[in-house]
């Protein structure tokens, strides 16, 4: 009687170590770019808060009170930073909000990287396709962070889903 043969051979062994290996090649650049956009996405929820205040005080004292909350949010800097956001602010005549990210380790903060000098995310405010002003005040608040339409200059591949249309 023949023994049966019970194990891989040296080259379904080598075929399947060259799969896996083609796999982490093609993987590993999109965990990467998931990784940073997971980190810039804490940005996003940053200015959400922000994006509330911003209207809000729109509504009820026009680009004054967008002003007036502009300098709130200058004076709360400490307050607003994390470890990957390094400032946060508010254009007073736009009502643009700019979320900075840290680049490189403070300390104990360990800051984005990955960003390099193209670190800073843009909520600029629209209402029926015009900047909000004064005379521009009826209709609802869209905001966009898209490059094309504000100055955003965080690359595409790093921006949330909505910044990317």
């Amino acid at each position: 009687m023949k023994a049966m043969q019970k194990g891989f051979t040296l080259i379904e062994l080598m075929i399947v170590v060259a799969i896996i290996g083609i796999l982490a090649a093609v993987a590993l650049p999109a965990y990467q770019d998931y990784t940073v956009r997971a980190k810039v996405s804490e940005g996003a929820i940053a200015a959400s808060s922000i994006k509330i205040g911003v209207a809000d005080l729109f509504a009820n004292r026009g680009i004054a009170g967008v002003a007036a909350y502009s300098a709130e949010i200058e004076d709360d800097q400490p307050n607003l930073q994390t470890d990957k956001i390094e400032a946060i602010a508010v254009d007073a005549a736009t009502g643009a909000i700019s979320i900075t990210f840290l680049t490189e380790a403070e300390g104990e903060r360990e800051g984005v990287p990955q960003l390099a000098t193209e670190n800073v995310l843009v909520y600029t405010p629209y209402i029926g396709g015009e900047a909000i002003a004064d005379d521009n005040s009826t209709g609802s608040i869209v905001w966009r962070c898209n490059p094309n339409v504000s100055e955003t200059t965080i690359l595409a591949k790093y921006l949330p889903a909505e910044c990317r249309d």
